[in-house]
């Protein structure tokens, strides 16, 4: 009897992503198979496997045939954009295995159901957990260690991806954790790191990067109509997008900041509470995200490039 394959595709280049692929390892182990999922990209093969997608999702008609192939499907999203094709599979709340009870009474829906109904009517072992109100890092977090208290940086991960900035120092220690490369083992000692260190080492290079975003901005900001909507733009490398994004869609509908690679021209959307639904715009493109963050990717030759 052949032994069980677990692969994780978590949100790629993003720390809310990496976090949620770290709490899968420190979970499951290193034996999972961790893939970067790119929106936009083909997924990798899932033949015969049991997968956990984290943070990060595909398109209904994606998710439905990968799901014929693989063992069994797991996906814990956040973002607003996937919430009307993840509705259309068996839901779950985080860090529930089997249907039951909170202790207020309500409904607790769990994984291992929805999967045991999904083979019940001979179809794929699917089941899907939206919650627009944690990141996926800490979605995954109350997944696999429900009612434990998680790293501190984990919360600081949800307090910037969020873009809600309550907790002291959130902007120091994410400046902090991106001078770091998206791998494991770094990322442990960095969990396991006293927060105020990681924010006090973070204080410099955050001033460096709203300095050196502010010049660029300066010098790159043009205008461009995406989604029939004319908006300030930059390229910019994907690290400065947020926040030049949120620093150029003040007063605007919303901003963009965009980068090229081998398989096309990347656009990162951002707005402000007072401007419009990025996620609205970014899926005009086949991409997807937040209300306030979003991204897409078009080929080269497509208008967005030229």
């Amino acid at each position: 009897m052949s032994e069980r394959k677990t692969m994780c595709i978590y949100h790629g280049n993003c720390a809310d992503g990496f976090g949620a692929a770290w709490v899968v390892r420190k979970a499951l182990g290193d034996q999972v198979e961790f893939v970067a999922g790119v929106y936009g990209q083909e997924p990798p093969d899932v033949t015969d496997k049991d997968v956990i997608i984290v943070d990060f999702s595909y398109k209904y008609d994606v998710l439905a045939r990968i799901s014929w192939k693989a063992r069994s499907i797991i996906v814990l999203d956040h973002h607003k954009s996937a919430a009307e094709d993840l509705a259309k599979f068996p839901p779950f709340h985080a860090g529930v295995r089997v249907d039951g009870r909170y202790a207020d009474g309500s409904t607790a829906l769990g994984w291992e159901s929805a999967h045991t109904f999904m083979s019940s009517q001979n179809s794929p072992a699917i089941a899907c957990c939206f919650d627009m109100n944690r990141s996926g890092a800490m979605l995954a977090w109350d997944h696999f260690f429900p009612e434990q208290e998680p790293p501190m940086l984990l919360r600081h991960i949800e307090d910037r991806d969020l873009w809600l900035f309550q907790l002291d120092g959130t902007r120091e220690i994410q400046a902090n954790l991106f001078s770091y490369p998206y791998d494991f083992e770094v990322w442990d000692k960095l969990m396991a790191a006293d927060v105020e260190t990681l924010r006090s080492d973070g204080a410099a290079i955050e001033r460096k990067h709203h300095k050196d975003i502010a010049e660029l901005v300066a010098v790159m900001k043009r205008r461009l109509v995406i989604g029939g909507h004319d908006v300030p733009a930059a390229s910019l490398p994907y690290t400065l997008t947020s926040d030049a994004g949120h620093l150029m869609a003040q007063g605007e509908p919303f901003a963009a900041c965009y980068w090229d690679t081998p398989e096309g021209r990347v656009f990162s959307l951002r707005s402000t509470d007072e401007g419009l639904d990025v996620s609205e715009i970014a899926m005009q493109y086949g991409g997807g995200g937040h209300r306030n963050a979003s991204g897409f990717r078009v080929p080269f030759g497509h208008e967005l490039t030229k």
